[in-house]
């Protein structure tokens, strides 16, 4: 069987966290015995096909918008950069027709990934895989842009898969009843997959790093630095928390320097990367490797995710199979996954909702076991 993925994310290396959740659908799709074909976002559209493992990589250009932090804070930035959606579009066309005819396709994002699939692709099973930006995309268009886009594919016997019951449910309301049904009845959810590399050592040496003296506690915040992600709050309620708690904040992004000001003076820590906010010490360590961002997350006695905008977060479930507990606000399937999962408390959307949640949680336990992957 040959197969084809397409998508806008896609690591550009091993230790690029971009898209790594796509890498690992991949190749779970290779394990099954496909030779599978990645058509990605970034490099050039003269780049010869690659090697990634079992995978073979080809680029598709476009990476003026879908790049690190994301095309939404990409184009805010400079609405200019929108302008890449149709070279990259042509360039997928073109990588399609030169990898030829295909068994199975799937399009990570039913935006812009899915409709090259409908017209280079036409005798392929198609799985359109919805993240959580496509889906708000969709609901922010006209109705009959929706209609028309969800239509085509359903026409096409495509079968959808949701990270998240959230948005499904989410895209199926904002659909004529008919055109409803039959979204939820060529669906699932199921939250995406991932791979976790061993951090323990050094999670261990982090900590070691880190902590001053007995009783400090480690919160950590890992996201892209955007409006949505919140970050501001849980720098808010490390301050309320009171003394004694480090709040790292792993990642960056255009909301940087503006959090940096509201962690306010300098703290004890690495020159140029610590903030003095109330009790709290708060430090900055920008992009990391996905390895290392992991190894600060399996250092943390909580993970903060204040975020306003989700729908499956790995970087929960990640933290869970870390042993790592969360606290977390309403947002994508994160109630649900509490129901079933004591290691997630879900806390009002407030910076004193978020500070009580941390000052009850409990002291680390060295024999912390991971939740199950959901």
């Amino acid at each position: 069987m040959r197969a084809v993925v397409v998508t806008t994310s896609y690591p550009m290396s091993d230790e690029d966290p971009s898209g790594h959740f796509v890498r690992s659908s991949a190749r779970a799709l290779a394990r099954s015995g496909a030779e599978v074909h990645v058509i990605a976002a970034g490099g050039s559209v003269l780049d010869a096909p690659s090697r990634d493992g079992e995978l073979v990589v080809h680029r598709a250009g476009g990476g003026a918008l879908f790049a690190w932090p994301g095309a939404v804070a990409r184009a805010r930035a400079s609405p200019l950069r929108l302008l890449a959606a149709g070279p990259f579009a042509a360039s997928v066309l073109a990588r399609l027709r030169a990898i030829g005819p295909v068994d199975r396709a799937v399009a990570h994002w039913i935006v812009p990934c899915a409709w090259p699939l409908l017209l280079a692709a036409p005798r392929a099973r198609l799985e359109v895989r919805a993240h959580g930006a496509d889906v708000r995309l969709l609901l922010g268009a006209p109705r009959p842009a929706r209609a028309a886009v969800v239509g085509a594919l359903l026409r096409r016997d495509a079968r959808f898969v949701f990270a998240a019951g959230a948005l499904r449910d989410a895209l199926a309301g904002a659909l004529a009843p008919a055109q409803a049904r039959a979204l939820l009845g060529a669906s699932r959810v199921e939250p995406p997959a991932f791979d976790l590399p061993p951090v323990g050592e050094r999670a261990e040496a982090l900590r070691r790093e880190l902590l001053q003296s007995p009783g400090e506690r480690i919160a950590v915040v890992a996201c892209r630095l955007i409006p949505t992600k919140r970050v501001e709050l849980a720098i808010e309620a490390a301050r309320a928390a009171g003394p004694g708690l480090w709040l790292v904040v792993v990642g960056d992004g255009p909301e940087r320097p503006a959090l940096e000001r509201l962690a306010r003076g300098p703290a004890a820590g690495s020159a140029g990367h610590a903030r003095r906010a109330g009790g709290a010490a708060v430090r900055f360590t920008g992009a990391l490797p996905r390895r290392e961002a992991l190894a600060w997350i399996g250092a943390a006695d909580v993970l903060l995710h204040p975020s306003s905008h989700e729908a499956a977060p790995t970087v929960i479930r990640e933290a869970r199979a870390l042993g790592v507990p969360v606290i977390a606000c309403d947002a994508g399937d994160v109630v649900a996954w509490a129901r079933d999962d004591d290691g997630i408390v879900v806390a009002e959307g407030t910076a004193e909702g978020l500070a009580a949640a941390l000052r009850a949680v409990p002291p680390r336990r060295s024999d912390r076991a991971p939740a199950p992957l959901r």
